[in-house]
């Protein structure tokens, strides 16, 4: 470390001292210190001393930090890395890369600087590298490649694998230098027997073939070589994994590893490298099946491991199982690790049946899922069953009404989010429509889903969508529960006429037990609607029977709740209907009734005074004279109607017969002058030429050059 003598350290600003000043300048104040700053650093830089130029290059990375352009001290920077004092010549390269690009007028002064640098001892060499590896170019590159090639001969393990790893930086940026050095690097790998320069090698070889992958075959014979003779874990680890790009380049090669991955599978102790050994087998050997089932037995062991992240591991090998039959295999492992999987484990999980499941272990899946799930992977659970369940329009289904009536209840009471209870939503309806015999078990569905919401209807809990109801501004908080409500009583109102007497009764009776004008408000429409379909087909049945008092009082009270204007128009239907229940008028009315008014807005409607006159409280009351005279009036019109019909049509014909002589009119005007012209005789009379299509054309005529001329115009 510099130290300053007692003059400097009176009037020199440190490091520390520019940094305190920083930080304590206004917003207003910081131009002006910054420009201050760098005219004392370009005093401090070009000052003899280097505990001065080393203070400079300090405070130049600060400013460099606080977004400041230092790009005007890029020859100081380049003068200073050539310095002959190793801690000013080490910041000087670490600030290189600051000011040193393409557009750098100090290219060829860097290049002087490294060559002098590369003949130093191996610290400076080694520092030169890792500042080259940083800032190097095309032209850096170009230059200064002869000297990097040769220092992959030097007899410090240290040099040779850094000059690997800039060979690979310069054979990136320049993919030209590859030809004729690639080889020289390979013949010098052959004979390294360090590890970390032969994990630098493997690196190279994997940079190389991502911009010149022909050059593959250059890469099998060592590679091949190291893995037969390599016993480092981590060096391994890499062979295998550019074994795995070189298999997928040359498919031959396979076959001559297979010996010596059967041997590293069977004797090594590390999970990293058994887990590159299987990610491998399990992707490009499937074909070997001794060598695929010694894989198999080993992933077995990493799903049932107790660490969690071997269990991760092997779910990730999983997914490169491309048939449902061959994740079947490990279906009681995989399972098994679902019980006592971390969450992120189980998306996996999840994601693997998601894609793999078929009819054979579709009822397994549904049934374990069911069984294990718990609260915090609940809405994922849920979200993979459905999707399983519709994938590819119920491909995996072959027994929809136990799935109607044994799963989708189960699958309904664990929904708990908004999104899985509208893909519920879509899921039923669409299995109802493509299976049109299962409607008959709708009113069981029902009871089992609505069973559960009985006895919890009255604290509904979970995230609520918040929606207005069209044409008024009435505002309803849906949750999850109520979504399920809704498509269920939607299903049932579906489904009336192909329900038994039995059935419609015990749905009225369940619809009694739930607080339903409490806690399902936005969906009494629904009800509504259901209960009228089901009384009119009730009336149908058993005019008489005991239930129908009981939904004359259900459809009464939902009458005094709902909120809609649109219940007005069916007012008198609804009286009509309860005192006659006269069968020939249900059809009449219930087509009335589907009739679908927009209703009023109720916020406008509250700011409108009905009339004084009018008592708003009293009942609509028919008054008979009032319709008579109304009557008397409407039969005045109709015998006046002849009369004024009468009238109009010999108004109409009037009019057309003005017309028709002014038309005539025009006609003989024109007429008129057209014989004027027709007697003009012209004094040079015109030749009159015929066409005759059948006679031949002239001599040295020819048809195409007619047609030709044609096709040209």
């Amino acid at each position: 470390m510099f130290h300053l003598s007692q003059m400097d350290q009176i009037f020199l600003k440190s490091l520390a001292d520019v940094v305190r000043t920083s930080r304590t300048t206004s917003q207003y104040d910081k131009l002006t210190f910054t420009t201050q700053t760098i005219a004392d650093i370009k005093n401090e830089i070009s000052s003899r001393q280097e505990s001065v130029r080393y203070q400079a290059l300090l405070k130049l990375f600060f400013l460099a930090m606080e977004g400041n352009n230092i790009r005007w001290a890029e020859f100081q920077i380049i003068n200073l890395m050539g310095s002959a004092d190793f801690q000013l010549k080490l910041g000087a390269q670490l600030a290189a890369h600051l000011v040193i690009d393409n557009q750098s007028q100090g290219l060829i002064m860097v290049t002087n600087v490294f060559q002098k640098e590369f003949k130093n001892g191996h610290i400076e060499c080694s520092t030169t590298l890792s500042c080259l590896g940083t800032i190097a170019n095309k032209d850096l590159s170009d230059s200064l490649l002869t000297h990097v090639l040769k220092l992959t001969t030097n007899t410090k393990p240290l040099i040779r694998k850094k000059a690997i790893a800039v060979l690979s930086k310069i054979f990136t940026i320049n993919p030209l230098n590859i030809p004729g050095n690639l080889e020289m690097v390979i013949q010098q790998l052959q004979k390294e027997t360090n590890i970390s320069v032969l994990a630098c090698g493997i690196s190279l070889f994997c940079s190389v073939m991502k911009v010149a992958p022909k050059l593959y075959p250059l890469f099998l014979s060592i590679v091949y070589d190291q893995i037969s003779k390599q016993k480092s874990n981590w060096l391994l680890i890499k062979l295998v994994r550019i074994s795995n790009k070189l298999i997928a380049l040359e498919p031959r090669f396979q076959g001559k590893l297979i010996e010596h991955y059967s041997r590293l599978l069977n004797q090594t102790n590390s999970k990293s490298l058994q887990y590159e050994l299987i990610y491998s087998i399990m992707k490009y050997f499937k074909n070997h099946s001794q060598l695929y089932e010694s894989a198999g037995d080993i992933l077995k062991q990493f799903l049932n491991h107790q660490d969690p992240n071997l269990r991760c591991l092997g779910l990730e090998c999983l997914t490169h199982i491309s048939t449902s039959a061959g994740l079947m295999e490990f279906q009681e492992q995989i399972l098994e690790s679902f019980k006592k999987s971390d969450y992120f484990s189980k998306l996996q999980i999840l994601q693997l049946f998601k894609d793999f499941t078929n009819q054979q272990n579709f009822q397994t899946v549904i049934e374990f899922f069911l069984k294990y799930s718990d609260l915090e992977s609940n809405h994922k659970i849920i979200e993979s069953l459905i999707y399983i369940i519709t994938k590819d329009k119920f491909i995996n289904v072959d027994d929809p009404e136990k799935l109607l009536l044994t799963y989708i209840p189960i699958i309904a009471q664990k929904i708990d989010t908004i999104d899985n209870a509208m893909r519920f939503k879509e899921m039923l309806f669409e299995l109802l429509t493509r299976v049109p015999g299962l409607k008959v078990y709708s009113d069981q569905l029902c009871n089992q889903i609505l069973q559960t919401y009985a006895t919890q209807s009255d604290t509904l809990q979970g995230p609520t969508l918040n929606i207005v109801q069209r044409h008024t501004q009435l505002k309803y908080s849906l949750n999850h529960r109520e979504i399920i409500f809704k498509s269920l009583i939607m299903i049932v109102g579906e489904s009336v006429k192909l329900l038994k007497l039995e059935a419609l009764i015990n749905i009225i009776k369940f619809l009694e037990q739930l607080n339903i004008l409490n806690c399902y408000e936005s969906s009494l429409s629904d009800i509504d609607s259901l209960l009228f379909k089901i009384y009119i087909q009730i009336i149908k049945i058993d005019s008489q029977n005991e239930i129908i008092p009981q939904i004359e009082q259900l459809i009464k009270n939902i009458y005094n709740k709902l909120h809609n204007i649109s219940i007005v128009k069916i007012q008198f239907f609804y009286e009509s209907l309860i005192n006659n229940k006269q069968k020939d008028k249900l059809d009449q009315l219930f087509t009335l009734y589907e009739e679908d008014l927009p209703p009023i807005n109720l916020e406008a409607q509250k700011l409108i005074k009905p009339p004084e006159s009018l008592n708003i409280t009293q009942s609509f009351q028919i008054d008979i004279e009032e319709i008579e005279k109304i009557k008397n009036s409407n039969n005045e019109q109709i015998e006046q109607k002849p009369i004024v019909q009468q009238i109009v049509q010999v108004e109409s014909n009037k009019n057309d017969q003005v017309d028709q002589n002014i038309k005539i009119q025009k006609q003989d005007e024109n007429e008129e002058e057209l014989k004027i012209l027709n007697n003009k005789v012209d004094s040079i009379p015109k030749k009159v030429f015929t066409i005759n299509r059948d006679e031949e054309l002239p001599p040295g005529v020819n048809q195409n050059d007619i047609n030709q001329s044609k096709e040209d115009e």
